[in-house]
């Protein structure tokens, strides 16, 4: 008799979240109530459909294994976050190049690379903050704030804690430049810590952006590193879009915190300007769309 693996890996990718439909039901039943469960599962269902063939990873999940597409779906399930996009979206489908062996290249005379592409739900910063909620970690986080160089600031410990001191420059003078971002977290226990983005931070994720996202130029036949272009073109990375930067900010704010257990399907990601990656094909392919995560001053952090 066939298992459900088997099955998943000779269907049409479309077709698996229906054949994921029991085991969803019973995951999420576990541990957040059947009540609402059939409902959650259509709703998601509906979204996980539309980022698969309409989303920016269309061509690229094309190419993914069944098996991951059936567990990035079950990950919703199991983390109870929902697909759908608005200012603090929870997550996103995407794919992944992941390195799964390597084999001898006859003409090179030496090993190269195997990749796969995996399907993977990706938590935002904003997805972040509500597991780690559930996990009794923190209470609320609250709206990040930008810091300008014209503005009063300092920041640093005392006795063991964060603090930070800020005065916004009233007016603000045209021209001001982007020296830092902020976000204030309430611990579980009441105590508060501070996360802050400075400018050496801004630009080593700008580095590492560029790194990840460089292709190869037979011409020159060298990398061309191309960070996002949300970073901005200046040296000291003053000119950095303030909402991208806010962003970063929420998702970065917890490296110091315990690893939260999510389970297989998904990754978190903050994880993906730290971990260090395998060098991928030059011609690997990258979305045509960014996945992008808009910001507002009125974001609802505190829940």
């Amino acid at each position: 008799m066939e298992n459900i693996l088997e099955k998943v890996n000779k269907a049409k990718h479309e077709e698996i979240p229906d054949l994921a439909h029991d085991k969803f039901i019973e995951v999420y039943s576990q541990k957040f109530g059947k009540e609402t469960a059939e409902a959650f599962f259509e709703e998601q269902r509906g979204f996980f459909l539309n980022e698969l063939l309409s989303g920016p990873y269309k061509t690229m999940l094309q190419e993914a294994k069944g098996t991951s597409i059936y567990f990035a779906f079950l990950f919703l399930a199991i983390n109870n976050l929902s697909l759908e996009k608005g200012l603090s979206t929870t997550c996103y489908l995407e794919c992944r190049r992941v390195k799964i062996g390597e084999k001898m290249d006859e003409n090179k005379k030496k090993n190269v690379n195997i990749y796969e592409s995996s399907a993977v739900i990706t938590v935002t910063g904003y997805g972040e903050i509500l597991l780690r909620q559930r996990a009794g970690q923190i209470r609320s986080v609250d709206n990040p704030k930008v810091v300008y160089d014209c503005d009063s600031f300092r920041y640093g410990e005392d006795n063991g804690r964060s603090y930070v001191k800020y005065e916004k420059a009233i007016p603000r003078p045209a021209g001001a430049k982007v020296i830092a971002c902020y976000v204030r977290i309430v611990k579980a226990d009441g105590s508060t810590d501070y996360f802050v983005l400075d400018t050496d931070e801004i630009l080593r994720l700008k580095q590492y952006s560029g790194r990840a996202n460089r292709s190869w130029d037979n011409d020159t036949h060298s990398w061309i590193e191309r960070p996002n272009a949300l970073y901005g073109k200046s040296s000291d990375g003053s000119d950095i879009d303030t909402g991208f930067l806010k962003s970063k900010t929420v998702k970065h704010a917890f490296k110091g915190y315990p690893k939260l257990s999510i389970g297989s399907g998904g990754a978190l990601e903050a994880d993906k300007d730290t971990e260090p990656q395998e060098e991928a094909p030059a011609t690997t392919e990258k979305p045509t769309n960014g996945v992008s995560v808009e910001t507002s001053d009125d974001d609802p952090f505190n829940q």
